[in-house]
Order: C-alpha cells, then sequence, then structure tokens
C-alpha cells in the first residue's frame, strides 16, 4: 500500500468528509474523531484570536468560513500560534468575496491578528523608566519594535456588533498598536499627524531627536511647529511607543 496515497486519502476525508470518501478500511465513526479534534482545534483557535470578527457571524456561518479555511488553505506551518497569520492570507488572497461579506473583514481580521503578534512576540521593553523630559534635540531616539504605526479605511478599532460601518469614512484611520511595560497591548487613535510622524522612525534603526525633525519637519520651520513636534514625540516616549537611547 502507498503510504503517501493513503495519507492524502486520510487528511482529505478529514478536510471535508462531505466531499471525500471515508477511507475504507477505518470505520467513519473513528475518522470523525480526528475530524472532530482536528477541525475542531482550528475553529476554536480562529475564535478565541478573532474574537471580534467571530462575534459578527451568525455561528453557521463562522462554522462555514473556518471549514473553508480548513478544506482549502495549505498552512505552510506546524505552529498553532501562526495559523491566524496563515487566516490573514487565506482571507487576503484564496477567499472569494461574497454580497454578504463586511466590507471591512479583511482590515479587522488583520487589526486582531496585530493584536495577537504584539502579544506573543518574544521582544522585549527596556526595563529603565524612560524620565528624561523635556526631550533633548541630541537625544537619541528609536521606534520600539512592539510599537505598530497602522492605517485603516475603517475604524477597525470601533467595530462591533452595534457599530457595523458599510461604507469606509472620507478620513482613514490612524493607529499605533503597542505592547506596554506591563506586557499589555494597547492602541492609540492617531492624528493624520502624529501618523506621519512616527512613519519615517520605521526606517531608521536609532537616530537623533534633531535629525529626525530635520526630516520631518519643513525646512526653516517655526519654533511653534518645532514645538508642537516634540510635544508628541515625548507622548510616545512617555507611553514607550518611541525609545530613547
Amino acid at each position: 500500500m502507498d503510504f503517501k496515497n493513503k495519507q492524502a486519502e486520510f487528511s482529505a476525508y478529514i478536510r471535508n468528509p462531505d466531499s471525500n470518501p471515508c477511507p475504507a478500511d477505518v470505520k467513519p465513526e473513528r475518522m470523525q474523531v480526528y475530524r472532530d479534534l482536528f477541525f475542531n482545534n482550528i475553529e476554536s483557535f480562529l475564535s478565541s484570536n478573532f474574537p471580534v470578527l467571530n462575534s459578527l457571524f451568525p455561528k453557521e456561518k463562522w462554522q462555514q468560513l473556518a471549514q473553508d479555511f480548513f478544506e482549502h488553505h495549505p498552512c505552510t506551518t506546524p505552529y498553532f500560534a501562526e495559523i491566524p497569520e496563515e487566516f490573514l492570507l487565506y482571507l487576503q488572497n484564496e477567499r472569494p468575496n461574497t454580497e454578504t461579506d463586511y466590507p471591512f473583514m479583511l482590515e479587522l481580521a488583520h487589526y486582531e491578528w496585530v493584536e495577537m503578534a504584539l502579544s506573543i512576540s518574544t521582544e522585549n521593553l527596556p526595563q529603565n523608566k524612560q524620565t528624561l523630559t523635556p526631550l533633548q534635540l541630541s537625544q537619541k531616539i528609536s521606534l520600539s519594535t512592539l510599537a505598530w504605526p497602522l492605517a485603516y479605511q475603517f475604524p477597525v478599532h470601533k467595530i462591533s456588533a452595534d457599530y457595523l460601518p458599510f461604507q469606509a469614512p472620507e478620513e482613514a484611520s490612524y493607529l499605533v498598536v503597542y505592547r506596554d511595560i506591563e506586557d499589555d497591548v494597547q492602541f492609540i487613535e492617531l492624528a493624520a499627524m502624529s501618523f506621519q510622524l512616527l512613519q519615517p522612525l520605521q526606517a531608521e534603526e536609532i537616530i537623533t531627536v534633531e535629525d529626525y525633525l530635520a526630516k520631518v519637519l519643513p525646512e526653516n520651520s517655526a519654533d511653534a511647529l518645532q514645538a508642537m513636534a516634540l510635544e508628541a514625540l515625548q507622548q510616545f516616549v512617555d507611553k514607550q511607543v518611541i525609545l530613547l537611547h
């Protein structure tokens, strides 16, 4: 007997018993144990990592979504912690859109994945408290690896069963999602200007405040504009979104 063929027959039935025959030499009730074990683990992991998205679907439709992912997406990782990213890839690249899909579905899934990814990241914040006030132009800064500036068409941080926007607002939603010193994942809703202040730091490992301001502010900026930028930076430093060096 070809073992690989038997494996394929076994896994095809587990992925979708409605479309594939049960292996001839295994009792259906025994195969159902495997089927329940595999599918329920995947569905449970999706539900726990995408709680808001899950809450927006009737139970039957959510089960159908999980089943379609389970059947059709070829996961490339054996690690449960990476399944949410695989689900995101499935939504982005494989699942055909339907008329009943929420227009914010992919963005909401991405936002929930970001929260999960930051919560399990092995990166750590420096334990010393950042107390330098006011921020000096000679001070070296960097964006925390545990802080992700994000822009979405939909206000994903507000979406719930009581708020379901079916059209994107005229203005995008800007956020920075970060893990704080207590290892809690937080977010800050940003104005467009604050988001633009953080973006250049994503391309820099460490930079002085003076050099950074030269990059983000117009040449010969008024003192008031520089003061506003410094104040915004200080607020990010206080929350350890920006780190001092």
